[in-house]
């Protein structure tokens, strides 16, 4: 016969695998109504009742979000160049491009919100930074920068106060330590914009790297982001201060270096570019960025 603290432990642990059983079942229930093509209040209905009776399961938030965002995705028709993943419209006189279609989130009406399904989970279950990052996402596909903007500095907030436990996907201890993992999303969220080249888009990047350089200013890439658009503009003085900033905290590193040989060559200052591209060089002789500083030095000799 179990003794009384027996007994407790013996309901618990059955009460956690019978959350488990149900989670899995609810998980089941959804995939079978898709496969069968179910009409939407079904769908619903189950979701609901699956958030409802398994308030402490993140994948129930995680999967309606994932459920709504996916209904929402329509078709708009742009005159701008096609993207990566867009479909190209031609003019049938020229043979031209001369617009896109894309395949955006809000574009068809859906019974539920999948970004109020995520910010609700962000406060349910703080610690997951896949559903942060997920918020993010539906936020910057949806073109809705400041709420995606406004998403990153609150999950800045939450991790430098609870640096410990952070999770990933299916609940994965995150191993790495906050002040390296954060910031390098926060980088993948800026190259996002950074790769548009446009200077909208260009001030978006700045705006992110800006939220890591403060936030984290022994990180070098949220320095090396930051000297990046400085030097799109033209400011090789700022841009040159960042890129030794993020030199001088990743002195290993042949990036910074290669890119204040270039910034030095902007700024018609083949001497300190010579050295800069020589100490890349010395660092990594044989990688890609090697290459890239020894053609560079290849043409200052003909200068």
């Amino acid at each position: 016969m179990l003794n009384p603290i027996g007994k407790t432990i013996a309901i618990a642990l059955l009460f956690l695998s019978l959350n488990k059983v149900n989670g899995e079942d609810y998980a089941a229930s959804f995939k079978k109504l898709r496969e069968q093509k179910a009409e939407g209040a079904k769908i619903d209905s189950l979701l609901d009742e699956w958030r409802a009776k398994n308030s402490n399961d993140p994948d129930a938030w995680i999967t309606s979000a994932n459920y709504y965002f996916n209904e929402s995705l329509g078709p708009t028709v742009s005159a701008k160049t096609p993207e990566k993943g867009d479909y190209s419209l031609k003019d049938t006189t020229t043979g031209k491009t001369a617009g896109s279609i894309s395949f955006k989130p809000n574009v068809a009406k859906t019974s539920r919100s999948a970004t109020d399904l995520l910010q609700e989970a962000t406060g349910k279950f703080p610690d997951r930074l896949d559903i942060w990052c997920g918020l993010a996402f539906i936020y910057q596909e949806s073109g809705d920068f400041d709420n995606e903007l406004a998403t990153l500095k609150k999950m800045v907030a939450y991790t430098k106060g609870h640096p410990t436990g952070l999770k990933w996907l299916k609940g994965e201890s995150i191993q790495e330590p906050e002040n390296s993992y954060v910031p390098e999303k926060l980088h993948g969220y800026g190259v996002y914009y950074e790769k548009k080249e446009n200077p909208e888009d260009d001030k978006r990047w700045f705006q992110i790297s800006s939220l890591a350089t403060q936030e984290y200013p022994n990180h070098p890439e949220a320095f090396n982001d930051s000297a990046g658009y400085y030097a799109d503009l033209g400011d090789w003085k700022k841009a040159r201060e960042l890129f030794e900033k993020a030199h001088q905290l990743d002195p290993k590193s042949p990036g910074p270096l290669i890119n204040l040989g270039n910034v030095c060559l902007e700024a018609k200052d083949p001497a300190s570019a010579r050295k800069y591209f020589e100490e890349a060089i010395k660092l990594e002789p044989n990688g890609a960025l090697a290459n890239e500083a020894k053609q560079a030095l290849a043409k200052l000799k003909k200068k």
